[in-house]
């Protein structure tokens, strides 16, 4: 069996390594909150992976300057938060993209869940708000035509007939209200 042979600085970065452990449990803690219990020892051994493949005199320095912990610390930062990142590769995504399936749990409560809406979806979006906006500012007019024929759907035709309105007045005024509308919040598409 081949064992490896640790330099003196070597040796000395992990005792210093050895000794800066516990702060970096604790920093990992606060850096993934609840998800430290299922990614922290995951998370730190990555990190301290990728320090000790620093060159060693990087090492030696952010240990003689002090600056080896918040390092390590920073990395774990980067790494927990990038969706690119060796550690989200290798160990979240999977858990992330998995979930457990029991033999005796009843799943039929999914049915219903499917017809539930999705979140946000009641929200206006910027763009339909300022469309509501501009409705608004619309005389009864072009109010009416907007309400009929845009959310109503109801044919040129129908609407002729109902008011007593010319028919490509209608069609015409229409396209300029529509215009109006489109100008006023043309920079939110």
């Amino acid at each position: 069996m081949n064992s490896i042979e640790l330099t003196e600085e070597e040796v000395w970065v992990r005792k210093e390594l050895e000794k800066l452990y516990p702060q970096l449990v604790i920093n990992c803690q606060k850096t993934l909150g609840a998800a430290y219990s299922k990614h922290g020892g995951d998370l730190l051994a990555v990190c301290i992976e990728f320090f000790l493949n620093k060159p060693i005199a990087t090492q030696v320095d952010a240990f003689k300057t002090g600056k080896a912990e918040n390092f390590i610390t920073f990395m774990m930062g980067m790494q927990s938060k990038s969706g690119s990142s060796k550690f989200y590769t290798e160990y979240r995504k999977h858990n992330e993209k998995q979930r457990e399936l029991y033999d005796n749990y009843d799943y039929s409560y999914m049915e219903s869940i499917s017809d539930m809406p999705e979140p946000f979806d009641d929200e206006v979006s910027e763009l339909m708000q300022c469309i509501n906006e501009q409705m608004e500012d619309l005389n009864p007019y072009e109010k009416m035509l907007i309400q009929e024929r845009v959310i109503k759907g109801l044919r040129f035709v129908e609407i002729a007939d109902t008011y007593n309105i010319n028919y490509t007045s209608l069609s015409s005024e229409l396209k300029k209200v529509l215009n109006k509308i489109k100008t006023k919040c043309n920079h939110l598409r």
